[in-house]
């Protein structure tokens, strides 16, 4: 099984590194055109999202219905995949100036409208809260999630949006690697047993630990590349220590949101897509509850702390 959780590691993060590199370097290269700019600005990443979202609301799909709630399957995928490439169609349109959020509630309500409709024609009065609560839960943490990861590409845009996106993902699974060798090797004490039986505060901190060396690390070459703006001097290392740690947090905070629901539909593993690792959902928990942060983080308060030091 390790071997093999390795194997797969391995080919998954070269496939993400890849994927997104080519993604940063259509960026840079593509002609000043209406076709380039569609092509250039995100299409890799933004389809690699896509994808990825659309396999996971399948998988939690599955995940109520084995809770006995009956949401709507096309719903469910539709809907969080809409929310998640947004970003992407609103800014190469333009449609994004002034809109303050606006086309993402449009989206909302519409998928509300149609679940209620969805559960009036199939299922009458039967389970109605359940039914169209799983149908909501599935978009808003899916789709509601992962659309930063999509607007913190689109944001800071360009090559440096590619990298960033990549660099701030390989944050927060390295948190998980670093806690599954650590834990492996070291773990006595259980974090929360009864959720996540395998967990232990050893592991943890050991992720916390890998996480932040590595956020320093790598990011303070990415600052002196230019891809990062950040306050100079010792700031800078403490920017990404702040970073770094608030990636660990999330990371195992992801996954035992995602372990909730499992134990729920009482099932070990989101799906058997990914040998080694289980379904999309399993490697996209930790990453999903992040991005929001992800986004805040570049955006915002990197920017703001870079202009006042």
């Amino acid at each position: 099984m390790l071997k093999l959780r390795i194997t797969f590691g391995v080919l998954m993060a070269a496939a993400f590194v890849g994927l997104l590199l080519v993604d940063g370097w259509l960026a840079a290269r593509t002609p000043e055109s209406t076709l380039g700019r569609w092509a250039g600005n995100g299409a890799i990443s933004t389809a690699l999202v896509g994808v990825l979202i659309w396999l996971a609301a399948r998988e939690l799909t599955m995940f109520a219905e084995a809770c006995g709630y009956r949401p709507s399957w096309t719903l469910a995928q539709v809907g969080s995949v809409a929310l998640a490439v947004l970003p992407y169609f609103a800014f190469n349109s333009g449609a994004d100036r002034g809109a303050n959020g606006g086309w993402e509630m449009l989206v909302l309500a519409l998928v509300v409208g149609l679940a209620f409709l969805h559960q009036a024609v199939r299922y009458r009065t039967t389970k109605v809260f359940g039914n169209l609560g799983a149908t909501l839960l599935i978009v808003l943490y899916l789709g509601g999630l992962a659309q930063f990861f999509t607007r913190l590409r689109m944001d800071v845009g360009g090559e440096s949006g590619a990298i960033l996106l990549l660099y701030s993902v390989f944050v927060v699974k390295v948190t998980d690697i670093g806690a599954y060798f650590t834990g492996m090797a070291t773990g006595r004490h259980k974090l929360i047993e009864w959720l996540s039986p395998k967990k232990t505060w050893e592991g943890f901190a050991g992720g916390i630990i890998v996480a932040t060396a590595f956020a320093i690390g790598v990011g303070y070459g990415l600052y002196g590349s230019g891809t990062l703006r950040l306050p100079g001097g010792i700031a800078a290392l403490f920017t990404l220590l702040v970073f770094g740690l608030l990636m660990a947090g999330l990371s195992v905070l992801g996954d035992l949101c995602e372990s909730l629901l499992k134990r729920d539909a009482a099932l070990k593993d989101s799906g058997n897509s990914i040998p080694g690792f289980g379904g999309v959902l399993d490697v996209l928990d930790s990453p999903l509850l992040a991005a929001p942060v992800m986004w805040l983080f570049w955006t915002k308060i990197a920017p703001l702390a870079a202009s006042g030091a």
